[in-house]
């Protein structure tokens, strides 16, 4: 983008780059809502799809700070189900780092992230199929105080991490999604059409796309991660 040619000649350029997209479960979920269980299935897709190699995937999932406990079994539930190894094989669900130097830098990214969360998931520095491939499992971490965090902001590790993290109502959540510093896309999973207009008006400048997905919507949605053209 900085190339004398493109800047020079005024050149329309388009680039699609990293950030730290978020996904938000609705203040009043339970357990038992339909969007709980959509959004577990979402973080944990967002995670292993393409092993985390997404500039759109979930790098931050907020939900109330009630179900932070239950949000985080249900997730390491799903992503202990995950089988790692060689995409030609039908029983993989998720395969290797584009390179092992690309997982170093995975590794080093949750280095820096662990200043602000704790893993409670996955072991980064295990080679779950073999040293030879750039294999890792998911990793996910647990942010108890987001707003004291810094790295959890900042910082992407590109491959399968995620992080969780607690807020208290839709003020918070909307403050919080907004320290990504801009986005992609955020998703927000909630069949409450207050709380969405909320978050629209609080957070739509900061992000590039905003899907909001429910039990209604869910079965045609194209989810989180998906680039729309427009």
């Amino acid at each position: 983008k900085s190339h004398p040619v493109i800047v020079r000649e005024s050149v329309r350029f388009v680039a699609e780059q990293d950030s730290l997209n978020a996904s938000v479960l609705e203040p009043d979920a339970t357990v038992e809502a339909p969007e709980f269980d959509l959004f577990v299935k979402e973080v944990a897709k967002e995670m292993t799809v393409k092993a985390g190699q997404k500039c759109t995937a979930i790098r931050r999932a907020f939900v109330p700070a009630k179900l932070l406990d239950a949000v985080q079994a249900a997730l390491i539930a799903r992503l202990e189900k995950v089988t790692i190894g060689d995409p030609h094989d039908e029983a993989t669900r998720m395969g290797a780092l584009v390179s092992v130097g690309q997982r170093q830098d995975v590794r080093a990214k949750i280095k820096e992230i662990g200043a602000d969360a704790a893993i409670v998931h996955g072991d980064p520095n295990a080679a779950p199929v073999n040293e030879k491939g750039a294999f890792m499992s998911p990793v996910l971490l647990r942010c108890e105080r987001p707003w004291e965090a810094r790295a959890v902001h900042d910082v992407e590790a590109f491959g399968p991490v995620s992080t969780l993290m607690p807020y208290h109502d839709a003020a918070d959540v909307i403050a919080l999604a907004n320290r990504g510093k801009g986005s992609l896309v955020m998703s927000a999973f909630t069949y409450d059409t207050e709380f969405a207009r909320e978050l629209v008006l609080g957070s739509g400048s900061f992000h590039g796309r905003v899907a909001f997905i429910d039990r209604d919507s869910a079965n045609e949605s194209t989810g989180h991660g998906s680039p729309m053209p427009h």
